[in-house]
């Protein structure tokens, strides 16, 4: 493909997602099975521009008003790829039977990128970037820069081997992996390979999972011979996890109240045949003050991850982020009433914003004075000591950029005896 059909193909499949709020991976997807005209190298590179002008949305956006540009994808877009393309010329992007036709600030747009005295790098709205703590803002730009990063592929290794033989195996059928520095049933697999192709060795050998989620999930504390409640379970994957480290001793409820969510994770059970082991929770008065351990992982607006979901990033807005609070403020009071005395309420966000994090904790405390924070720094000391954080006082804010993983907070808050 020339290179102004490819700008062409991504301005219509960015268009899709922006405009018409599609997921990007289905939306690319089913955008080639209609469109076969392109071959693998054209599909990989549409998919990159894509993905890396919604990480750049906001930066582009700026650009544009600084330069008196009309703001639309399509000159956004040729913003962004003439400042990575300085050698490239707006005759290369008009070439060809398929590519985009000339417009009148064409020549404007093409000067204000090749004229960019800087490396365009993802930007929060103003607003948000209030959102975040001293900490975290003190390093916002080494935050952008590891939105830009390809997220990781990390799996968590279960029971059933152990971590050295399983990093064998993967190995030998040409799937590269190495051990994860900080959580010990944790591999990376450091290229992108076909599902399928791991489905065939998994043999439930593991679950997929990022190192960072699996960290917050450690130090929740689960033990042997608790009584357990993932509330905002989702798809499962730290109730699965919890189980792991239950070592099938215990009781653990799963509860969540989206239903295409809870049918994936009934499936995900009866696939495993654990629909015995892990019960489906339903609200009832019988479960009042009755769990040792309630982990909350509770609706954000997905800041730590937005790298691995950029869509998200464009979709935020102030009345969103209001719901959010809101939501995350009822689950937690909600769920507080299924916490026994000297139990333990694990509260996660995937959100590196202060608001959905440490604020909710003291809003929580205020009221409920039967609750007090646990010093998570103790906590981590004695599970995963080799690991320094910038971001951790009472509780821990997990940034994207600290070991490269998806940004996680968690805190940890006791009911008094």
């Amino acid at each position: 493909m020339r290179q102004g059909a490819i700008l062409k193909s991504s301005i219509e499949l960015i268009y899709q997602i922006v405009e018409n709020n599609k997921n990007p991976k289905l939306e690319i997807k089913n955008y080639f099975r209609i469109n076969r005209f392109a071959g693998a190298k054209d599909k990989r590179l549409i998919q990159e521009i894509v993905f890396k002008y919604l990480k750049n949305y906001f930066s582009l956006k700026k650009i544009c008003k600084e330069n008196l540009i009309k703001f639309n994808i399509r000159n956004s877009l040729l913003v962004y790829f003439f400042s990575e393309n300085k050698k490239k010329t707006l005759k290369d992007i008009y070439e060809g039977k398929y590519s985009i036709n000339p417009e009148t600030q064409d020549k404007k747009v093409y000067n204000a990128a090749v004229n960019l005295k800087y490396k365009i790098l993802p930007v929060f709205p103003e607003w948000l970037e209030k959102k975040t703590n001293k900490n975290i803002r003190n390093n916002l730009n080494e935050i952008y820069k590891s939105i830009l990063l390809e997220p990781r592929f990390d799996i968590r290794v279960n029971n059933l081997v152990n971590r050295g033989e399983l990093l064998n195996l993967l190995n030998k059928n040409n799937i590269p992996s190495k051990k994860s520095e900080f959580s010990t049933s944790c591999i990376t697999i450091l290229k992108r390979v076909a599902e399928s192709k791991i489905s065939l060795i998994k043999n439930n050998f593991f679950e997929i999972q990022d190192e960072g989620s699996q960290i917050v999930t450690m130090l929740a504390g689960v033990r042997s011979g608790m009584k357990v409640l993932d509330y905002c379970a989702g798809k499962g994957t730290k109730t699965l996890a919890l189980f792991e480290q239950m070592k099938g001793k215990g009781i653990i409820y799963a509860y969540e109240e989206n239903l295409i969510r809870l049918n994936h994770l009934k499936k995900r059970l009866a696939l495993q045949n654990l629909s015995k082991d892990i019960s489906i929770f339903y609200h009832d008065k019988i479960f009042a003050n009755y769990f040792d351990l309630v982990l909350l992982d509770v609706p954000c607006t997905g800041s730590g991850v937005w790298r691995r979901r950029p869509e998200s990033i464009i979709r935020i807005n102030k009345n969103s982020f209001k719901e959010h609070l809101k939501v995350q403020k009822e689950i937690l009071n909600k769920a507080s009433k299924y916490c026994k005395k000297n139990g333990i309420i694990a509260y996660i966000t995937c959100s590196i914003f202060e608001n959905e994090n440490e604020n909710q904790i003291m809003s929580f405390l205020k009221k409920n004075k039967d609750f007090e924070v646990l010093d998570i720094n103790n906590i981590l000391k004695k599970k995963i000591n080799q690991i320094t954080f910038n971001n951790i006082n009472q509780w821990l804010t997990l940034s994207p950029s600290d070991i490269n993983s998806d940004g996680f907070f968690i805190c940890l808050l006791r009911k008094y005896a």
